[in-house]
């Protein structure tokens, strides 16, 4: 096969230009500076569980993309710009794939799957948050992820009970990158779509399957955000009290 031909190997070398090269080039701004100290303390101060911010508590947000810097930030070197937004383009990259995938199941077109991808890797929402250590890439990229294995339930394509433990779990990661926000901006309308025709099944008995494996997906996501919800009510334990 022809590489002009290959659209994933394509898309992949498309990411790799946008997402990777010169990732470092853009200055650090305010919103990357309070993330990427968040991270620094995590690692210097142990703070994995309970973030702060100049050793101060930080809940404004779930700490999975946080963690994630802060392993890059381990593994590539703590003043390493790069290493700090590395997590940030893997999730743009993985956008950018996920919506070749889904357009290659909605189609079966390799070129319509790569045009998909293709707007999705070039749009400046997804652009940018690629290329900045802010947390949006990262609830996105999670929640197009489980609607991936989401829309393969409803499919009837088979291994169901994967498929729903797999979108149960990116559920609860996108969850946890930044609370619900990708389950309105993206779940949602996907599921509204599903239900008004935009989406079209290509097996009738596709929900009612879905149904049937669902409870295992929704454990996940209410094991999830209890998780959560039990580290917010120990704040007040923990946190110092401010005269």
């Amino acid at each position: 096969m022809k590489l002009k031909d290959n659209y994933f190997l394509l898309l992949l070398f498309v990411c790799f230009a946008i997402f990777f090269v010169n990732l470092d080039a853009i200055f650090v701004n305010i919103m990357e500076a309070r993330n990427f100290a968040t991270a620094r303390e995590m690692i210097n101060l142990d703070h994995w569980i309970f973030t702060t911010l100049n050793n101060e508590p930080r809940y404004e947000k779930p700490p999975l993309p946080t963690w994630l810097t802060a392993v890059s930030m381990m593994l590539f070197g703590m003043k390493n710009l790069i290493a700090a937004r590395l997590p940030a383009a893997v999730m743009g990259s993985i956008v950018s794939i996920f919506l070749y995938r889904l357009g290659l199941k909605f189609t079966n077109n390799n070129k319509y799957a790569f045009i998909s991808g293709l707007i999705g890797a070039t749009s400046f929402y997804i652009l940018f948050s690629g290329r900045d250590g802010q947390w949006d890439i990262h609830t996105h990229g999670w929640m197009i992820m489980a609607i991936y294995f989401l829309f393969q339930i409803f499919q009837d394509t088979g291994n169901s009970m994967k498929n729903a433990v797999l979108s149960g779990i990116f559920i609860g990661c996108s969850f946890l990158s930044k609370g619900p926000v990708s389950m309105y901006a993206l779940l949602l309308p996907f599921l509204i779509s599903l239900n008004t025709g935009v989406i079209t099944l290509a097996s009738s008995s596709g929900l009612s399957k879905a149904l049937k494996y669902s409870t295992e997906a929704q454990l996940i996501i209410f094991e999830s955000i209890w998780d959560s919800n039990s580290n917010i009510s120990a704040l007040d334990n923990w946190c110092p009290q401010k005269s």
